[in-house]
This record gives C-alpha cells, sequence and structure tokens, in this order.
C-alpha cells in the first residue's frame, strides 16, 4: 500500500505504508462448543434406540474383556517359558 502526498511545488510524493498484520477475527465464546467425548457421545446415542446402545455396549464390554483375558495370557504364557528363577531374577529378588 501507499499514499500519495502533493507539495505545492506540484511535486509528488509517494510514500510506503507499512502493511497492516491480519488480525484473526474476534472469538464468539456463545458459539463455540467445546468437543468432548460426552459431546460425541450423546450424539451418536441420540441416533439410536436404548435397545440398540445397549447391544452396541455389550459387545464393547466383552471386546474390552476379551483383551485383557488375552493380556493376562501372553503374560502368563511368557512367564512359564522362563520360569520361576529367571522370573524372579528380573525382579531382583535373588
Amino acid at each position: 500500500m501507499s499514499s500519495t502526498i502533493s507539495n505545492s511545488s506540484s511535486r509528488t510524493v509517494t510514500r510506503a505504508t507499512p502493511p497492516t498484520p491480519l488480525q484473526p477475527p474476534p472469538a464468539d465464546d456463545s458459539s463455540h462448543i467445546p468437543v468432548t467425548p460426552a459431546v460425541l457421545r450423546s450424539i451418536f446415542t441420540s441416533s439410536r434406540t436404548p435397545h440398540e446402545e445397549r447391544s452396541i455396549s455389550r459387545v464393547a464390554f466383552f471386546r474390552f474383556a476379551g483383551f485383557l483375558l488375552s493380556c493376562l495370557g501372553i503374560g502368563l504364557a511368557a512367564a512359564r517359558g522362563r520360569g520361576m528363577k529367571g522370573g524372579a531374577a528380573l525382579l531382583g529378588v535373588v
């Protein structure tokens, strides 16, 4: 951007003005809803019937329980392969 200034001696002087930095628009707190897991869950829950919601929750619970049991089983199988003496040595007991 530049501005033009005229003198009485009919000479034109052009002076460059610094560009103004872009300012973000002011935040309107009333229109901003924080997205939390509870808000997302309520959105998806409102699109399902209570029966569907119970069914989905039940499936998710059993999948999580299966995951925990498989982790426990793999951990026990790995510990059995090392033997009790090796496991105690890892803990610094021996």
